[in-house]
C-alpha cells in the first residue's frame, strides 16, 4: 500500500513545487497592469494632438456652424477626460511593494481593471476625435 501512495504523494509534491508562488503571482499581475499603462501612454501625445486640431477646426475653420461647434467641443472634452483620468490614474497608483501577497494581488487587480477603463476611454475618445476631424475638415460648413 506504501508503494501505491508514493506515486501520488510524488506527484502532489511537484504539483506543489511548481505552482507559482504568491510573489510570482504579484509580479506577473504588476507587470501586466504597467503594460497596459505604458500602452495607454503610447497614445497621449496623439491624444493631445487630436485636442489641439480638433480646437483649430472648432475655432478657425467652422465659425458659423453651431452644430459643428457642439460637436467639436465634445469631442475636445472627451479627450480632455480621457487624459484626466490617465492623470488620475498615475496619481493615485501606489506600488504594492509594503502589502501582503494577497493584499497585493487584490489591489493591483482592481488597478488593472481601471486602467483598462482609461485605455478604453483614450481609445474611444480618439476614434470619435479621428472621425470628427475628418468630417469637418473635409466639410469645413
Amino acid at each position: 500500500m506504501t508503494k501505491s501512495l508514493l506515486p501520488l504523494f510524488s506527484l502532489a509534491l511537484l504539483g506543489w513545487a511548481c505552482a507559482p508562488s504568491s510573489e510570482k503571482k504579484v509580479e506577473k499581475m504588476q507587470q501586466e497592469v504597467l503594460a497596459l499603462h505604458d500602452s495607454a501612454m503610447a497614445n497621449m501625445d496623439t491624444l493631445y494632438s487630436s485636442r489641439k486640431a480638433l480646437t483649430y477646426l472648432r475655432d478657425s475653420v467652422v465659425t458659423q456652424d453651431t452644430v459643428a461647434k457642439r460637436n467639436l467641443t465634445q469631442g475636445i472634452s472627451n479627450l480632455a477626460q480621457a487624459d484626466e483620468e490617465m492623470m488620475q490614474w498615475m496619481r493615485s497608483y501606489r506600488n504594492p511593494d509594503e502589502k501582503k501577497p494577497e493584499e497585493a494581488l487584490t489591489y493591483l487587480q482592481q488597478e488593472k481593471v481601471k486602467i483598462e477603463q482609461v485605455r478604453k476611454a483614450i481609445s474611444e475618445s480618439l476614434k470619435a476625435a479621428d472621425s470628427l476631424h475628418t468630417h469637418y475638415s473635409n466639410n469645413p460648413k
